[in-house]
């Protein structure tokens, strides 16, 4: 995977989780994890202020990034997995952590 394109693809879908543009993060899931975007957005803090994305490792074939997502009473860090698929890269696996 590129490294600079997909960090900023990961920056991208946080920023867009902290505006609340569910297209745009839905978009970022890849067709078989869509289904699951609803739970995974009841583990995020309402209203989610920020996120900060703490790492990201990006190898060959996968890149796993942690976000934590934090609003005004709490926080949660979500890791997930990125691979391209059509080109772009996309969430094949998320969960919190911690």
């Amino acid at each position: 995977m590129d490294d600079a394109t997909t960090r900023g693809h990961i920056q991208s879908h946080a920023d867009a989780v902290v505006r609340g543009d569910m297209d745009a993060v839905v978009a970022d899931f890849s067709e078989a994890l869509r289904p699951q975007v609803p739970q995974l957005a009841q583990a995020l803090p309402q209203p989610t202020t920020s996120a900060d994305v703490q790492s990201i490792d990006t190898g060959e074939d996968e890149t796993v990034a942690t976000i934590q997502y934090s609003g005004a009473d709490s926080a949660v860090t979500i890791r997930s997995r990125w691979r391209d698929e059509g080109g772009r890269p996309v969430i094949v696996h998320a969960e919190p952590v911690g």
